[in-house]
């Protein structure tokens, strides 16, 4: 980035000393020896910052007095998109300067300023310069908004994975093993489907008698609503999706009793289907990731290595393979999103 920047100084010998300065750092600059002349300035260009000796005259050929530098000084902060410019302030060693600029930087809330005369090599005016854009930098990277996070997907439905250790909805865990709890004993019920594969329906109390609790539909009806909370808590937070809890995963069927939704896909984790391999490899990895998507409606790549087995590497290429020709799409964060076919 080339930097631009206003020198402010009544001698012109300082104006050309500051500008083989800068130059010298591959910075630009404009010069101007009255408060006239940077106004003028100022209001046709964009700064990175300002190099000003306090002591100026309005106009060429009047006196000079540090307060025509204050008063530019306050200008700049008043000026529209000049409000958080770095302002360096140039100041002479005599003691009245020195007090009157010290009054200044400490009102302006600034440590911006360089001694003059500047030293031979300009080192001081060079660090004066880059502390200060330094410090602008960070200023701006402290207060930049942050960006609004990303809505929430509505949850269009999903694979509920059973396995002996857990149950994963869209790969998000949201219960634990088998026999720990009594909703796990209830999901493990309501996934069990009749001899043509139709998923069963229970009321509260054949639930109770079923998991084996003493508590009868009021402590089902309890532990359902607990799960359906922790549900939509869980897949809001891993994978921002927003769940219906009563719709979107277990349906209470005023006539039939409790069932899966017609949005989940009841799927044994521990019998995944697993793609063809030769020699140990996945034979065509993308063909696979359509069918899954086919089935499911959207997969994570987490998913992908549990039940492929294949290298992460291998899995980037592939998603990036079907990306390329427009058949499948990803959407959420880069943390929680998934794939889906487009």
């Amino acid at each position: 980035m080339k930097y631009h920047a206003l020198v402010v100084d009544e001698n012109p010998d300082i104006l050309e000393n500051v500008k083989d300065h800068l130059e010298s750092m591959g910075h630009m600059c404009d010069l101007a020896s009255s408060q006239a002349e940077a106004r003028e300035l100022l209001a046709e260009n964009r700064y990175a910052y300002v190099l000003l000796d306090l002591a100026i005259p309005v106009k060429s050929g009047r006196p000079s007095h540090a307060t025509n530098g204050e008063n530019l000084l306050w200008t700049i902060r008043r000026t529209k998109g000049s409000e958080n410019i770095p302002i360096i302030i140039m100041v002479s060693e005599e003691r009245g300067s020195l007090r009157f600029a010290s009054k200044v930087i400490r009102n302006e809330g600034t440590n911006n300023f360089v001694l003059k005369p500047f030293s031979e090599h300009g080192r001081a005016l060079g660090k004066a310069v880059r502390d200060a854009l330094r410090h602008a930098r960070r200023s701006q990277q402290a207060t930049k908004p942050t960006h609004a996070p990303e809505p929430p997907q509505q949850f269009e439905g999903g694979e509920l994975a059973f396995y002996p250790s857990r149950v994963e909805l869209c790969g998000v865990k949201v219960c634990g093993s088998q026999g720990k709890s009594m909703i796990r004993r209830i999901l493990d019920v309501l996934r069990v489907t009749d001899a043509i594969g139709r998923r069963r329906s229970f009321c509260g109390d054949e639930l109770a008698s079923l998991v084996g609790t003493v508590g009868g539909s009021q402590r089902v009806a309890g532990a359902i609503r607990n799960f359906r909370n922790l549900v939509k808590r869980a897949t809001l937070k891993e994978t921002n999706m927003t769940i219906d809890p009563e719709v979107d995963i277990l349906v209470n069927d005023r006539l039939h009793g409790y069932r899966f939704s017609d949005k989940i896909i009841v799927v044994d984790g521990q019998r995944l289907p697993v793609p063809a391999r030769s020699n140990g490899k996945i034979e065509y990895l993308p063909n696979w990731i359509l069918a899954e998507l086919k089935k499911s409606g959207r997969i994570r790549r987490q998913q992908i290595a549990e039940r492929t087995g294949h290298s992460n590497s291998t899995i980037r290429r592939s998603l990036a393979k079907l990306q390329e020709e427009g058949r499948i799409v990803f959407e959420g964060s880069p943390r929680n999103g998934y794939w889906r076919l487009v």
